[in-house]
């Protein structure tokens, strides 16, 4: 019989139809809505305090950098995820995705263009000391000019014994012997979940582990949505 490679392994792991799948909608902060108005009032206080020290015009920086980084905080570095899990005789895979409307990607790669032609202007017209002090500004416009949503995926081989430990609520990991996926499950999922897991190993434990028993703030995932 052939050896495969791993990545021949994982090939086969995704075009191997499921035997069990499931796709939830999550809240990837559960207090990220309370951060961007904390963020949202600093600013504003800050501009209080500038326009009460005489500052004059450095009165409205803070608030026109919150009218920009709070909805980018907001709705795109925190936007909610769609997460899909699969799992068939070889192992398991997950693809997780932001759930962000292809209008914010746009206006991005159109906002990353006009920043290039400045750039470009800036050079012809003042010369190559231009980018002096700005040159990141300048890699990031011509980087974002492709912005876009990419999946992020990642993959669980099954090789005999399979190890689920649970950190908190509908937070699991799962750990073979070579390898290992962080899984978001619901409770209403867990048992049939574990019983395909058993089907493909030879030995399977379940592991409490209380990871997060002393931390008093928690980027916890919140499931808002089960899809299927």
């Amino acid at each position: 019989m052939e050896t495969l490679d791993k990545e021949q392994q994982f090939e086969r792991l995704y075009a191997t139809p499921p035997v069990y799948e499931w796709e939830l909608i999550v809240n990837p902060i559960s207090f990220r809505t309370q951060m961007t108005y904390f963020f949202l009032l600093f600013s504003i206080l800050l501009s209080v305090i500038f326009f009460l020290t005489d500052s004059g015009a450095f009165s409205v920086v803070p608030i026109l950098g919150a009218a920009f980084l709070c909805p980018w905080f907001r709705y795109l570095v925190n936007a909610d995820k769609r997460h899909y899990y699969a799992i068939n005789q070889y192992g398991m895979y997950s693809i997780s995705e932001q759930i962000i409307p292809e209008i914010a990607y746009t206006i991005v790669r159109r906002s990353a263009w006009v920043g290039c032609a400045i750039c470009v202007f800036a050079a012809i017209f003042i010369g190559p000391m231009a980018f002096v002090g700005a040159g990141g500004a300048a890699l990031m416009s011509f980087t974002m000019t492709n912005f876009r949503s990419i999946p992020h995926k990642s993959q669980c081989l099954f090789d005999t014994s399979a190890i689920l430990k649970n950190y908190r609520a509908n937070d699991y990991l799962l750990r073979t012997e070579h390898s290992l996926i962080s899984l978001i499950i619901p409770e209403s999922k867990l048992t049939p979940i574990i019983e395909v897991i058993k089907q493909y190993n030879d030995t399977f434990e379940e592991e409490f582990v209380d990871l997060y028993k002393d931390s008093k703030f928690q980027a916890r995932p919140v499931i808002l949505e089960i899809v299927r």
